[in-house]
């Protein structure tokens, strides 16, 4: 078999540091996808970006963070300035106990894929801020949407550490993998990437990168320039965009045998 790698950056249009960091990663390194946050503040300014380096985009379903609604104020999501609440932390109690308004989040998300589309985006995946669509509830919508947009792969995240974060993550993944297969939809083999998620860097990758398994995998990333003073969350962005541009990862890729791909190219 051949090892398929789709390297995704994550939260395109977020801002204009993460932004622009990801076209670079993606015309000078081994960035081959990106998942884009529709309603991040640079989205406007990055759709003509990422229409014009021609990136495999998905969308990067968003409803925690502190971002705006795009259509709806989802009651039991927002605070009282109509922004998503902005820790997950404060989201997964909410929708586990269903006490937010579904229907509202379901024509929230709609709108989100619907923002792309009607830029002439062609969106080739799915997943979420924070993972939040392997949640009861949120899965089932996040399904329902890949259908009615004819959206074919959608992110099972996976974790390979011991911990009960771990564990929990690894029991979600495997209750949406079951529900993708029964609705014919698409999953990648593996997915790396979790457990150094804003800390991927020249190290980890070359440690990482020899291991990666016949078939496909998913390697989620965050490369950009600084963007510590909008997000507080400790990501070395820059680390992560002077790793994916590295000469000596561009040729431990090739060295491993590793054939780069996206979600747009695989059939």
């Amino acid at each position: 078999m051949t090892k398929f790698l789709v390297v995704n950056a994550d939260d395109f249009g977020l801002c204009r540091e993460i932004t622009t960091g990801i076209i670079k990663a993606y015309k000078e390194g081994i960035v081959t996808a990106t998942s884009v946050v529709v309603n991040g503040r640079y989205f406007k300014e990055g759709i003509r970006l990422l229409k014009d380096s021609g990136i495999d985009a998905g969308i990067h379903l968003t409803f925690t963070g502190g971002e705006k609604p795009v259509l709806y104020d989802v009651d039991g999501l927002v605070d009282n300035n109509g922004f998503f609440l902005n820790s997950y932390r404060e989201v997964i109690p909410r929708i586990i106990l269903r006490r937010f308004d579904r229907n509202a989040l379901e024509k929230e998300l709609s709108g989100q894929i619907g923002i792309l589309k009607d830029n002439d985006v062609s969106v080739s995946h799915i997943d979420s801020h924070q993972h939040l669509h392997l949640l009861p509830g949120i899965k089932d919508i996040v399904i329902k949407l890949a259908q009615r947009f004819k959206i074919r792969w959608i992110r099972v995240p996976r974790s390979t550490g011991i911990g009960i974060k771990d564990f929990v993550m690894k029991m979600l993944g495997n209750t949406l993998q079951s529900r993708l297969r029964d609705n014919s939809l698409g999953f990648t083999d593996w997915f790396r990437g979790f457990e150094r998620g804003g800390h991927m860097n020249e190290y980890v990758l070359s440690s990482m990168l020899p291991g990666i398994a016949d078939g496909i995998t998913e390697l989620m990333v965050h490369p950009g320039y600084d963007a510590s003073g909008s997000y507080d969350w400790g990501y070395a962005w820059e680390d992560e965009l002077k790793a994916l541009t590295s000469a000596s990862i561009k040729s431990l890729v090739k060295r491993s045998g590793i054939v780069l791909t996206n979600f747009k190219e695989i059939r």
